[in-house]
């Protein structure tokens, strides 16, 4: 849909239009919404962005015609070009320059991704959503993927699946750079005068959030809030840290400072299509990786740094050229409702995530995470069924419907997100360094002149390595056969630690009186639960239990119950959930 698309052609356009009076301007705006009703496909012989021959190294087409329901990987090879829904009246996210083209970071990244996934950077087309809209538009098969300041909220998980955050956003504040030193947080705007947007929520969350009563200035419009501040009329703009941008575009010399908020802002792009919601968080970790992400966002919001993004080990992207006509996905919660029980594949000897005791029973962190949320949505934290599986077996059980998830510490790497989906990480592994209670060792610098034992044929010596010569000691890797004989050199004391990954060394330090696991990581590698493929109502209700289970401590709590460092940072959407975490099971059918 193109709304607005006549009036907000040019910054010109747009300053005119809030300089109408509120009356007028409110009936401008019924009447272009009303006009405005037309498809992202309508709007292509508008398009500022010519739909593109593509080049001759672009992605052949695929043959059509597709069936109903195809999948979006191959809808986009179909037509031989990308669609992406982006704002057009927000700097530096999405905007209509004076010479009427689109740009900004959304721009940027909705063209990386054609050249990616189609060889041709022209083969992408920009169709205008608002925020409210977006999710409805990718419902609609109106766009592929919506690249804009959209907000990784709960609610709208019901509409739209969400990649990794590429920005966070929240409230913050908009100051003269000469102030900035003074005024950089909440606590520093006693005494002074605030202005905030009227129509946004900024004077409701400073209020909420502060405990003293602040001077606060309201603006009809943004960018008067913003000529506020360039006259000393006020000392500082609160709003959103998306809009603050647009502000310091407006206004030299001033710096965005104090975020006191944060909500993360993603990708959005449709459900249930297991292969497509690879295909684009794989190729954002690969851009990630080379660098494309930084150079884009330092393009359009420098100086700031982006902010870090979870990495999956690994280099596995997948190609458009294998997506799939159709995506199928199972209904797992429709099964689970059925029998009124989960079906978890777990796999054992990965103490202290899942693991067997002498009497048989199951154990660990991953299980006892499955067993509250059997409580939440069965209403009983023993509604829980766990089959000791092999890895692999684990993968195919989960593939074909025969488990609802699977635990065991499972790494969240690339190759493993093409055949799974996982739950938001629940614990943060990696290399580490396992040694004695009571040594002076805290960090890689203590190493310094030191043997320390690694596994043969593993990555911790060169990680070990790596990690001494950045923080310019020099260590001694001392290879070992086994993870066992490694820990018994350590309790001989004929080395100084043993580096590996935790999730290795925990069980042992745990089950071996007087060693431990030091809380610094040489490297991160996320854990999380594994999920059925595709399933994206499934691993809606896993997430939003998660993060459930961490807004009211629970998850915390049980953490440290388990671990000695603190407990992982999780990724929380700001709202509610749009779904009960309680599931209603089937009544029993008589026989």
């Amino acid at each position: 849909m193109n709304w607005n698309r006549h009036i907000l052609r040019t910054e010109t356009a747009r300053s005119r239009i809030e300089r109408l009076p509120r009356g007028l301007l409110w009936m401008l705006i019924v009447l272009c919404i009303a006009l405005a009703l037309v498809s992202c496909a309508d709007e292509a012989s508008t398009e500022v962005t010519p739909s593109p021959s593509p080049s001759p190294t672009a992605l052949p087409p695929t043959p059509t015609p597709l069936p109903e329901g195809a999948s979006t990987g191959a809808r986009i090879r179909a037509r031989g070009e990308l669609l992406v829904g982006v704002r057009y009246d927000l700097q530096p996210f999405g905007y209509v320059t004076q010479e009427g083209e689109v740009a900004g970071f959304g721009v940027d990244l909705g063209r990386e991704l054609a050249l990616r996934w189609l060889g041709d950077q022209r083969a992408v087309r920009f169709c205008q959503v608002r925020s409210d809209s977006a999710v409805e538009h990718l419902q609609t098969g109106d766009v592929d993927i919506v690249i804009t300041a959209l907000t990784h909220r709960q609610d709208w998980e019901a509409g739209a699946d969400f990649s990794l955050p590429y920005f966070i956003d929240g409230q913050a504040l908009l100051v003269r750079a000469a102030d900035v030193a003074v005024i950089n947080a909440l606590e520093t705007l006693q005494g002074r005068m605030v202005g905030v947007w009227a129509w946004g929520d900024a004077e409701e969350t400073l209020e909420a959030t502060v405990p003293f009563t602040l001077s606060l200035q309201p603006y009809d419009r943004f960018d008067a809030a913003v000529g506020a501040l360039s006259r000393g009329e006020v000392d500082a703009v609160a709003g959103l840290r998306q809009r603050l941008y647009w502000g310091r575009r407006m206004l030299a010399d001033t710096a965005i400072a104090g975020q006191y908020t944060a909500a993360p802002v993603a990708l959005a792009y449709p459900q249930d299509d297991p292969f497509f919601a690879d295909l684009v968080n794989l190729t954002f970790q690969e851009m990630v990786v080379d660098g494309t992400y930084a150079e884009l966002y330092a393009r359009w919001f420098g100086p700031d740094l982006p902010p870090p993004v979870e990495r999956w080990p690994g280099r596995e992207v997948p190609s458009l050229i294998d997506a799939p006509v159709v995506a199928n996905v199972p209904d797992t919660i429709a099964a689970i409702q059925a029998r009124g029980r989960l079906l978890v594949a777990l796999v054992p000897g990965r103490d202290p995530f899942a693991y067997i005791d002498e009497n048989g029973a199951v154990g660990g962190y991953d299980v006892g995470l499955v067993r509250q949320m059997a409580e939440r949505w069965l209403g009983d934290s023993g509604a829980a069924d766990f089959i000791p599986v092999s890895l692999d077996v684990g993968k195919e059980m989960l593939r074909t419907g025969q488990a609802d998830l699977l635990v065991g510490g499972l790494p969240h790497t690339r190759a493993a997100e093409q055949g799974l989906d996982f739950s938001l990480t629940t614990y943060v592994a990696g290399e580490g360094l396992m040694v004695q209670a009571g040594t002076v060792v805290t960090d890689v610098i203590h190493l310094s002149g030191h043997r320390v034992a690694v596994v043969s044929g593993s990555e911790s010596g060169e990680t070990l390595l790596a990690a001494a010569e950045a923080a310019g000691v020099s260590v001694t890797a001392s290879p070992q056969p086994t993870v066992e004989a490694a820990i018994a050199l350590l309790a001989q004391g004929q080395v100084i630690a043993v580096a590996g990954d935790r999730a290795d060394l925990l069980g042992p330090a745990y089950a071996t009186q007087g060693l431990g696991v030091l809380p610094l990581r040489l490297t991160e590698v996320p854990l999380a639960l594994g999920l059925p493929p595709g399933d994206s109502d499934f691993r809606d209700l896993v997430n939003l239990t998660l993060q459930a289970l961490k807004a009211e401590g629970q998850f915390d709590a049980f953490y440290v119950a388990w671990f000695d460092d603190a407990p992982v940072m999780m990724e929380i959407w700001p709202g509610v959930p749009y779904r009960p975490l309680r599931l209603e099971i089937a009544a029993p059918q008589e026989g």
